[in-house]
């Protein structure tokens, strides 16, 4: 079987979006900044640049579904293999969301560690445990970051059993998905969305109908279909996680199949009649249901859901076009170490955060007022400052990547 050809626009693409999210990250409770920068409140009909950014990143992983699978197939690997790498990939992402969300929880009393030194630590635990061993690396190499593996395994244990946030009356509770987070919520997406996959063996007519049923959930939810499930709905939001915003990496899984082995012979220009096609379908689609329960990131609408899938593939198009048919990928170089790290990237600026509380700590000096002092101001300032931070994100990627850190689930 012929290996799934490598998407400069996939690595562009999923670059982009990512460095965007670290961008409206920063700029995230800011005042005095553009409306179409900001978060559209969940009463509001309508959604952002910024609300985009999240379908994007889920669309993204629904166009590397195929690719990554398809690829693993070709290496021979059973189905019981392959099921159990979408079962170990959606945990880590799972674990790793409910990390992150708990850091506000976090209580320095009840858990004997500072808040800073506790994330910093757990978050070189990750990077440790995550980092890919390079290829042909020698034995005794291997045998090194197996044992840093091992010791980054057992740190994080521990680190987790220290773990003590505070609760609502006050008392101090363990770590709980409160709501999932970013990476949960792509973790759950993914485990669906793969194993859909691999159910139907990646039919294009079973995947566009499971679009279609996923936005019914959604919709039957809205009106109470779901309400038998009880408490499920209060841990996992069925409809949303499983509805709308899956639906939304099932669309991308329909742009990733038209780059699978054998479809070379039909040419870049049938590519492009079918990823716009498929945009403008999801877009229409979205508008038409817009009636129903309006434009709302917040409340992850089905009409939300669908019309910015629909921006995402005609996107992805764009990026296909001038990337990968008129190979103008020196304008977006910069851009591939985070699309190819994408998960270093997102974590730099938590740890970038966490070192300068601590460097700061010991130096009785706020280092934080140098990296982003109008953090607390907005304006043109803050989000020049935003920039920046993103830029240096951007920089150390490159350079820990180059470094032969890279970080994969």
């Amino acid at each position: 079987m012929t290996a799934p050809e490598r998407l400069a626009s996939l690595d562009a693409f999923r670059g982009f979006d990512i460095l965007t999210m670290v961008f409206v990250n920063y700029i995230a409770g800011m005042t005095a900044i553009p409306f179409f920068l900001r978060h559209a409140a969940a009463e509001q009909d309508v959604f952002t640049l910024t609300d985009v950014v999240f379908p994007g990143f889920l669309f993204i992983v629904g166009v590397s579904i195929p690719l990554a699978l398809t690829k693993r197939m070709r290496d021979g690997r059973p189905l019981s293999a392959l099921v159990g790498h979408v079962l170990a990939r959606a945990a880590a992402l799972l674990a790793l969301g409910v990390l992150l969300v708990n850091e506000d929880r976090f209580s320095a009393a009840a858990s004997g560690l500072g808040r800073d030194l506790w994330y910093f630590l757990a978050t070189l635990a990750v990077f440790a445990l995550w980092a890919v061993v390079p290829k042909g690396a020698p034995a005794r190499q291997k045998r090194v970051l197996t044992g840093l593996k091992i010791a980054a395994a057992v740190l994080l244990l521990v680190l987790v059993a220290l773990f003590r946030g505070q609760g609502p009356d006050g008392s101090a509770t363990w770590l709980r998905p409160s709501w999932w987070g970013i990476l949960g919520m792509i973790g759950w997406c993914y485990l669906a969305a793969s194993l859909l996959f691999l159910a139907c063996r990646g039919d294009r007519t079973v995947q566009a109908g499971a679009v279609g049923a996923m936005t019914a959930l959604y919709i039957g939810s809205r009106h109470g279909a779901l309400a038998f499930l009880g408490p499920v709905n209060g841990v996992l939001d069925v409809g949303s996680l499983f509805g709308s915003h899956t639906a939304v990496v099932t669309a991308g899984m329909l742009a990733g199949t038209l780059f699978l082995p054998g479809t070379e012979a039909a040419g870049p220009g049938r590519r492009v009649r079918s990823l716009a096609v498929l945009g403008a379908t999801l877009l229409l689609a979205g508008f038409l249901l817009r009636p129903l329960h309006g434009f709302s990131k917040i409340r992850g609408t089905e009409s939300y859901a669908l019309a910015t899938a629909g921006l995402c593939a005609l996107a992805f198009l764009l990026f296909y076009v001038v990337l990968d048919i008129y190979k103008g990928s020196r304008a977006t170089a910069f851009l591939a170490p985070a699309g190819r790290n994408p998960l270093l990237a997102y974590l730099l600026p938590g740890l970038i955060a966490n070192a300068a509380a601590l460097l700061g700590g010991l130096l009785s000096f706020d280092l934080g007022r140098v990296l982003w002092p109008f953090a607390g101001t907005g304006g043109l300032p803050g989000l020049l400052n935003a920039a920046a931070m993103t830029g240096i994100v951007l920089l150390l990627t490159s350079v820990l990547t180059r470094a032969g850190l890279v970080l994969k689930l």
